[in-house]
């Protein structure tokens, strides 16, 4: 069951991604307590989702792609709710939220294309 490079370096920069992106929700955290917006803290929640997502598909497990496409939904749904709380202008809104949807879909498209050759290896 030998994972084959391109897969194993997609998924070694998604957690280095994951780990840092979550890290810096980690910053805003007092902010979140401060201002009670609290639906900030299931983004924080969705992003050691990400992190453990990427554990699994590391570990061969079919359940990482689930959590990895269940936790980017959470971050874009979070991102839509605090960006119309916050921005007042609906053209950042929509800017704001078509950069984390491409980001999210090539994300999720080289994963895919990464994991498709070895997929019945996962269990």
């Amino acid at each position: 069951m030998k994972r084959p490079k391109f897969l194993t370096i997609w998924l070694i920069l998604l957690l280095i991604f994951s780990v840092a992106i979550t890290i810096d929700s980690l910053t805003y955290l007092s902010f979140i307590l401060l201002t009670k917006n609290y639906i900030s803290l299931v983004g924080i929640i969705a992003g050691f989702v990400q992190i453990w997502a990427v554990v699994q598909l590391l570990r061969w497990k079919k359940i990482g792609v689930t959590l990895f496409i269940s936790s980017a939904i959470a971050v874009f749904m979070i991102t839509a709710i605090n960006e119309f709380n916050i921005v007042s202008k609906v053209n950042q809104i929509i800017v704001s939220l078509l950069a984390v949807l491409v980001v999210n879909i090539v994300i999720l498209g080289i994963l895919y294309l990464a994991i498709r050759p070895v997929w019945k290896n996962f269990k």
